[in-house]
């Protein structure tokens, strides 16, 4: 009697276990959407070089919240200008092209379009996120470079 009774305790605590794992599974994100609350926004520039044929992207931005307009267009202001790009490109005798806005881009978005996974899948999981225009017009800005 004893040990039936402990067989069915152990099924049921198995149970909740089980019944635990598959509600923490739908509960919480995966590493796809760790930030969902975030956006990617300033400017990127491609550059070209070699006669035109190659081409190479540098990009100065900033993560905000998705929420806040204002951060991210203070975050646009900040990053308008190429600044310094890798000595490379001087090197190499890059001319960059007009400057592209990003608005509100999920990270995923930049990462795998814009930077073409040169820096992996989601550069955010890297990044320091400024909540609000104050930590904006103070956050180092994020830099990446993109070559053939």
């Amino acid at each position: 009697m004893r040990v039936t009774f402990i067989k069915r305790r152990v099924a049921t605590l198995a149970a909740a276990g089980l019944a635990a794992g598959a509600l923490f599974a739908v509960a919480v994100p995966g590493t796809a959407e760790a930030q969902s609350g975030s956006r990617i926004c300033g400017n990127y520039w491609k550059g070209y070089y070699d006669n035109g044929q190659k081409e190479v992207t540098w990009s100065r931005v900033i993560e905000v919240p998705k929420s806040d307009g204002i951060a991210c267009d203070v975050a646009i202001n900040r990053t308008d200008r190429v600044g310094n790009p890798p000595q490379e490109t001087v090197n190499l005798g890059v001319k960059w092209g007009d400057r592209q806005r990003l608005q509100n881009v999920t990270c995923e978005y930049f990462s795998q379009d814009v930077l073409d996974s040169k820096h992996g899948d989601d550069v955010c999981n890297s990044m320091l996120r400024a909540d609000n225009v104050f930590q904006v017009k103070n956050r180092t800005i994020s830099q990446f470079y993109v070559k053939p």
